[in-house]
């Protein structure tokens, strides 16, 4: 079952089992095939998604865009965990437990 909440040492991956992406221009559209819903995602959300190819966790996500954009740390936190969440409820997520 998954986290309905996630914490800086969640260790999450993008469910590439579940969705099939494909880039369009700076933008990725997405198709979950269990329910054939499409997804949009922005240049910034398609960013976030290349850095969860990999498990990693939510802290060294956040210090990778940090790196990527500038922006105040708030801003990167507010928006980013909205984000994951939404990612969360839309199973576009893995959570990996240790």
């Amino acid at each position: 079952m998954m986290q309905n909440s996630i914490t800086p040492d969640t260790i999450i991956q993008r469910n590439e089992s579940r969705f099939l992406a494909s880039a369009l221009g700076d933008e990725t559209v997405m198709m979950d095939i269990e329910n054939g819903d499409y997804l949009g995602i922005n240049s910034v959300g398609t960013d976030i998604w290349e850095l969860l190819k990999h498990p990693v966790t939510v802290k060294d996500l956040f210090n990778q865009i940090a790196d990527l954009y500038e922006v105040s740390e708030t801003q990167l936190t507010s928006e980013v965990n909205s984000f994951l969440q939404k990612m969360l409820e839309q199973n576009m997520l893995q959570v990996i437990t240790p």
